[in-house]
């Protein structure tokens, strides 16, 4: 099968597409078998039998969903035929995808054991120090600009305590506003992100202004009470006074 399914880890079959012509006379038995063997153990991995006995020969084609099985599994496949008659233009198709699971379980949160491979790279990730040195931002601003030629000859003078701790403090200085830089050219990346917003600058037009005059006029008038809500203020009223009547003659 090798010059047939690609040798890729990750690649499953999906579907069995088979056609053939079975050339045989209609009272004469006749069994045609589809089948691969088991590359991995014993048995075959797939197989499908069509019985052709009491039937005319004719031509047919078949797809048969198989559940995503690894491509390692399928061995050498062949059709063979039991009774009489025989198989001519015979065509086998495999059908298959690539599982990017297989060989990434991060690739997608449906991937079985994702959430153990996660984990794994989380943990792993927290167990490594980040050295700000390793940064190239910080590494361009610790970059010492080269001496003028006259002063390359010169030997410097020995450097006391204080201006050691001196220059320590401007290197530390150094790396703190490489970082803060790098930051801010981060919060400058997207803030430009936003402003080139396709059809943003449809918000940014000058609507006309001016007096908008009302058009429509109301006639006040006087609308009656209502005798339902007159009737059901009356009902809630005796009903109160029946309940605070219960509570004083108990």
């Amino acid at each position: 099968m090798t010059n047939v399914i690609p040798s890729v880890t990750g690649l499953t079959i999906n579907d069995v597409i088979y056609q053939y012509t079975a050339v045989k006379k209609t009272a004469d038995p006749m069994t045609v078998s589809i089948q691969n063997k088991n590359a991995l153990g014993s048995g075959y991995i797939f197989r499908t039998v069509d019985d052709w006995s009491g039937l005319p020969g004719n031509s047919i084609t078949k797809v048969v969903p198989v559940n995503n099985i690894p491509s390692a599994y399928w061995g050498d496949g062949q059709i063979s035929v039991d009774g009489k008659g025989q198989v001519q233009n015979p065509l086998v198709f495999y059908q298959y995808k690539y599982d990017t699971c297989v060989n990434d379980p991060l690739s997608s949160p449906s991937c079985p054991g994702y959430d153990a491979a996660r984990m794994k790279k989380l943990t792993m990730d927290s167990a490594q120090p980040i050295d700000p040195l390793s940064n190239e931002y910080v590494k361009a601003s610790l970059v010492a600009p080269a001496p003028p030629a006259d002063e390359e000859k010169k030997t410097p003078p020995p450097e006391n305590k204080e201006k050691k701790n001196d220059k320590l403090a401007a290197e530390k200085k150094q790396i703190v506003n490489a970082i803060v830089s790098k930051e801010a050219a981060q919060v400058a990346v997207q803030l430009e992100k936003m402003n080139n917003i396709p059809g943003l600058d449809q918000y940014r037009l000058n609507i006309p202004g001016g007096t908008y005059n009302e058009t429509i006029k109301y006639v006040d008038k006087k609308l009656p009470d209502s005798r339902k809500a007159r009737s059901l203020g009356m009902a809630q009223e005796k009903l109160h006074g029946e309940m605070v009547d219960l509570q004083f003659n108990r």
